[in-house]
């Protein structure tokens, strides 16, 4: 029996994939949410503007684990991995919100729903952060006509891509649509609801409880293999080898949990190729504008940029040793990300 703890993408993808690739042992996937496993990119967007409901973003529909021989158990926690008496275990406990006094926080459809009904009554909301759930959150309060103070310690919002121009280019797109944007600052002011987007907090106790290795989070190979053998991480937890830039990193994005679970379910199934090798690759969304960031950009020494973010258009690449080692964009299509991918990938494999 394989156990699988989480109630992600990741951890949906795991059985999805070991279906496919023709595993057949019996599956116990838990999950602490009442809900069968869900997509979150659009519980800052898309559910939270009113625009989709929230079955639309689960990854199958109920039914589905029935009819692959999975024992779904919802709204139940794990107290330790031995307790699940399986012969392998996937750990999928992705992370939650930092909490602020006062503030709601958002990473359920439960709290998108309540972010929706409260916008619903307000007429003014104070964003703290501007990160990803910060200014996504922000962008969609908007839209829905609430006037938004976003508050950011930073100089820039999406400040963690150091991309200063594209950061630029939001900061003239968020005060263009009403956003009172208040950057270096901690003033937040008096409004009707108050949305913390100040981080998270990895969901690490099960992993170290049971003496896995872990440093920023558990401690796996490219075949997500955990210092336990038979036990495996992938999602937000997983600190991976990536072997394109030759080091583990750990990475709180779907488009990477997506992946993780794919090639997990081809592993636990026998494929004896299937592991971690893809450029890396994550996106937003805000007022419509749309980002992708390929790669990994630590350790770049510039940023070179190609079109004009403020005009919608633009590719930024992160270089060093006169290398492409990632890139961010906008308004690029499929044939242009591709291109990137295979100019990363070499880059990575020539630099230093």
């Amino acid at each position: 029996m394989i156990g699988i703890i989480g109630g992600g993408v990741a951890a949906a993808k795991t059985v999805e994939a070991y279906r496919e690739a023709g595993g057949d042992e019996r599956i116990v996937l838990v999950s602490s949410d009442p809900r069968p496993p869900y997509n979150r990119p659009p519980l800052s967007k898309r559910l939270l503007r009113g625009e989709t409901k929230p079955q639309d973003a689960l990854v199958h529909p109920p039914e589905w684990y029935a009819e692959n021989n999975v024992d779904l158990r919802l709204g139940t926690r794990v107290e330790a991995l031995d307790d699940l008496g399986a012969d392998r275990v996937v750990l999928a406990t992705g992370s939650r919100p930092r909490p602020l006094d006062g503030a709601l926080v958002l990473r359920t459809i439960e709290n998108s729903l309540e972010l929706r009904r409260r916008a619903l009554e307000a007429k003014t909301a104070t964003v703290i952060g501007g990160g990803f759930i910060g200014s996504e959150v922000t962008a969609s309060l908007t839209q829905l006509g609430v006037r938004v103070t976003q508050v950011v310690r930073d100089p820039l919002i999406f400040g963690a891509l150091q991309a200063p121009p594209l950061s630029e280019a939001l900061h003239d797109l968020y005060r263009e649509r009403g956003v009172d944007l208040r950057l270096e600052s901690t003033d937040a002011p008096e409004s009707d609801m108050k949305v913390a987007g100040i981080g998270v907090e990895l969901n690490l106790e099960l992993a170290r409880d049971a003496g896995l290795e872990v440093k920023s989070g558990v401690v796996v190979n490219d075949r997500f293999e955990s210092s336990r053998p038979g036990v495996y991480a992938v999602g937000d937890i997983a600190e991976f080898y990536d072997p394109l830039y030759g080091r583990h990193r750990r990475i709180e994005h779907w488009s990477t949990a997506t992946y993780h679970g794919t090639q997990l379910g081809k592993v636990l199934a026998g494929d004896e190729q299937a592991r971690y090798d893809t450029v890396s690759s994550f996106f937003s969304e805000v007022f419509g504008y749309g980002i992708r960031l390929f790669g990994d950009f630590t350790g770049h020494e510039s940023l070179e940029v190609e079109g004009d973010f403020g005009a919608g258009k633009a590719i930024g690449r992160y270089r060093r040793d006169g290398h492409t080692i990632a890139a961010v964009t906008t308004g690029q299509d499929d044939a242009a990300h591709d291109a990137l991918r295979g100019e990363i990938r070499a880059g990575a494999a020539s630099d230093g």
